[in-house]
């Protein structure tokens, strides 16, 4: 494993798309994660209020509240890591190093591999940056601090790496069946910010079975993680993360991964 992960970081770490892509995610995670409670003082400062509510009591970072708070936040940065995926993917083939690699004696489990490797790897030190974030903010802020309440709804960093290696599997199967990194980013973006949800919009409206909106791809793994905001103005949400959720990402991981292996092992790779 290993090996293969040096694989991917001698690919990678003199291309400048991919310094950039990297360096501008995390500049935005850690931005997004810690600004939170300078907006709060902010909006109490211009006399914002919610519901007669100082926006800055808002327990934004206390225990356990932050787990599900910070992982919804960061589920919107996942297009960048997506981006980096499918530049990593169309890369093999327009430098034509998987064709090289190919005839070099890796079989395309082992690219696959490869790839997989640089997928969970992003996805680990995204949770771990979660994890060392909403600890050290946690503890700052908190108004309270229980040890027990510390690992209450810490599961949220487990869905939320689910989250990412789902995501970035469907990105690399999208740059597998284009080879081009325009058109793959433009088709994800598609897909993912109109065509999904214009769909799910549409079945909502016309059908009461609203069990199959849950199983498009996007919807899954966004479900994994629920907006937990409305808490602060009252109202219930699902502060859990969901078994239903779980098994339905998991089963368009296994998809992805499994229609990954078919296109790598069985098209052409000229």
């Amino acid at each position: 494993m290993w090996k293969l992960l040096q694989i991917e970081w001698l690919k990678l770490k003199n291309y400048k798309t991919f310094n950039r892509l990297a360096i501008l995610y995390f500049i935005l995670l850690l931005l997004i994660l810690s600004s939170v409670k300078l907006i709060l003082s902010w909006m109490e400062n211009s006399g914002v209020e919610f519901q007669g509510i100082s926006p800055n009591i808002i327990p934004f970072y206390d225990f356990p509240d932050v787990w599900q708070n910070l992982t919804y936040l960061a589920s919107y940065l996942k297009f960048f890591l997506a981006f980096i995926v499918i530049i990593s993917v169309t890369n093999e083939y327009s430098f034509r190093t998987i064709r090289q690699n190919i005839i070099d004696g890796m079989s395309p489990q082992s690219f696959l591999w490869s790839k997989q490797v640089m997928i969970f790897t992003f996805s680990l030190v995204n949770m771990l940056v979660l994890f060392v974030a909403g600890t050290i903010m946690g503890l700052i802020h908190s108004y309270t601090f229980e040890p027990h309440l510390f690992f209450t709804g810490i599961e949220f960093l487990l869905a939320h790496f689910l989250e990412l290696i789902t995501f970035l599997n469907l990105a690399m199967l999208i740059s597998l069946l284009l080879k081009k990194s325009g058109f793959a980013i433009i088709a994800l973006c598609f897909y993912a910010l109109f065509v999904e949800p214009s769909l799910v919009a549409y079945l909502n409206y016309k059908s009461d079975d609203h069990w199959l909106i849950t199983l498009f791809p996007i919807n899954a793994v966004n479900n994994l993680v629920k907006v937990p905001f409305q808490r602060y103005v009252f109202m219930e949400i699902q502060n859990y993360v969901a078994i239903g959720s779980l098994i339905i990402a998991l089963g368009w991981y296994g998809l992805c991964l499994f229609f990954n292996y078919l296109l790598i092992a069985k098209r052409d790779i000229a």
